[in-house]
């Protein structure tokens, strides 16, 4: 560990510890003392770190609103307001999703199946694209006010940047404006095949963010639906690839508790997690 102040190798751990528990540092080139958390973005918060990540895991892992979580939490003796666990999910959620996204490139096939479905924002249906390759794992989600030619070029770009890869085959389910996107977008290296019947996989994969949102009734603009969608989407696909990695038909909680804290300590490399649940 280095000063977060001076970035010096010169430190030294003091007998103390902070109100928290997490040990203290003296840096001997500065001066300055430091805990574990200091220089990262948990360092201001009054719970531990440990807190903050299960409430995440609550929120985006199961089917709860704001106060389900908050009552979550107070059985295990942290009282929180729904207004603490926006802010946490809100300031959190999206450096995950970002994170998980960055480590899928180039790890999709080429071989997508694409749809688009609706969701309720502002009291209006808005579209939300979505991409998943012939094994089931996510390629891409976007969300649109409209439902043309034009975002449908938009989610193609995005998903070949997000994944790094030009698809060889692209399956949907007959929808007009896809067809002129995919040729403007991949040209003739893609072959677009049109069946409704054969997309039936991303039809049932659908109903993973529909039923979330369900909960939710709705968002109230576009911006936070679309950045609830994308960390939902990859924190739900990194879960389910562990399953299939472990080739068990599903995980109990203490071992879908390990994965999510596994994960965290990757994103913030934070060594000073304590054990999630």
């Amino acid at each position: 560990m280095n000063c977060c102040h001076c970035q010096s190798n010169h430190i030294r751990s003091l007998k103390k510890a902070t109100v928290l528990g997490y040990q203290q540092f003296i840096c001997s080139d500065c001066g300055k003392q430091f805990n574990e958390r200091s220089g990262t973005a948990f360092n201001f918060i009054m719970y531990p770190t440990a807190v903050v990540m299960m409430v995440i895991y609550y929120y985006y892992r199961f089917k709860v609103s704001l106060y389900d979580v908050v009552e979550l939490m107070l059985m295990r003796g942290f009282h929180l307001t729904h207004q603490t666990v926006h802010n946490w999910v809100h300031r959190f959620g999206p450096e995950l999703g970002m994170k998980l996204r960055s480590r899928r490139y180039k790890k999709a096939s080429d071989r997508w199946h694409v749809d688009c479905t609706y969701l309720r924002i502002e009291g209006r249906w808005c579209y939300l694209y979505r991409a998943i390759d012939n094994e089931g794992n996510l390629v891409d989600v976007y969300l649109s006010d409209v439902r043309n030619q034009h975002a449908a070029e938009n989610f193609f770009k995005q998903a070949a940047k997000t994944t790094g890869i030009y698809p060889e085959k692209i399956t949907t389910d007959k929808e007009p404006t896809l067809y002129a996107a995919i040729q403007s977008v991949f040209g003739d290296y893609t072959d677009h095949r049109d069946n409704k019947y054969l997309n039936n996989i991303i039809e049932q994969s659908h109903r993973g963010i529909k039923s979330r949102c369900r909960v939710m009734k709705g968002f109230k603009n576009v911006f936070s639906a679309l950045q609830f969608c994308t960390v939902f989407e990859e924190i739900q696909h990194f879960l389910e690839k562990k399953v299939k990695i472990l080739g068990q038909l599903y995980l109990n909680s203490k071992q879908l508790i390990s994965c999510f804290r596994e994960l965290v300590k990757r994103v913030y490399n934070n060594s000073v997690l304590t054990k999630i649940g």
